[in-house]
């Protein structure tokens, strides 16, 4: 006859796994947060006066649901494009996170570093529609959504 036991250990590996399938959930809001006023680069009209002030997340919310011009939208597409691989990197942490390597926290406030990146790098790269020559003329240059680069850099991340 042969006999066999098992021994075995857990040094608190399942409730750590436990724990880590708890708090595994967070929201990462990707946008423009606050009341940060743009402040063109450009005049108006024949006047040459500056062009009054607007909100950045105003201005993006125009370009981005096409309100009083053509539709660009650049958030939602640009997260869309790499969400793969925000699930990709997530799940890669999920034995660091066990292991006690890595943070949830870190690790979701890298996936919102990723995603500002991600949008930043979309707004300079798609194809949008182009703009009006008037646009061009007053603007200086013919790429959309760039102008002093203040729309751009401000795109910021939360994690709740």
């Amino acid at each position: 006859m042969i006999i066999t036991s098992t021994v075995t250990r857990d040094n608190g590996l399942l409730d750590r796994i436990r724990s880590v399938a708890r708090n595994a959930t967070a929201k990462i809001e990707v946008g423009y947060f606050g009341n940060q006023m743009h402040k063109p680069s450009i005049t108006s009209g024949s006047t040459g006066q500056a062009r009054s002030s607007i909100s950045i997340k105003d201005l993006a919310a125009i370009h981005e649901l096409g309100l009083g011009v053509p539709k660009r939208p650049f958030v939602a597409p640009a997260l869309n494009k790499n969400r793969a691989n925000y699930i990709k990197y997530v799940g890669r942490q999920i034995t660091p996170i066990i292991r006690r390597r890595q943070s949830m926290n870190a690790t979701w406030q890298t996936v919102g570093v990723m995603a500002v990146a991600d949008i930043q790098k979309y707004m300079v790269t798609a194809k949008f529609t182009p703009l009006a020559p008037s646009t061009i003329k007053r603007k200086g240059s013919s790429k959309p959504l760039i102008d002093t680069g203040q729309m751009r850099q401000a795109i910021t991340y939360r994690v709740k």
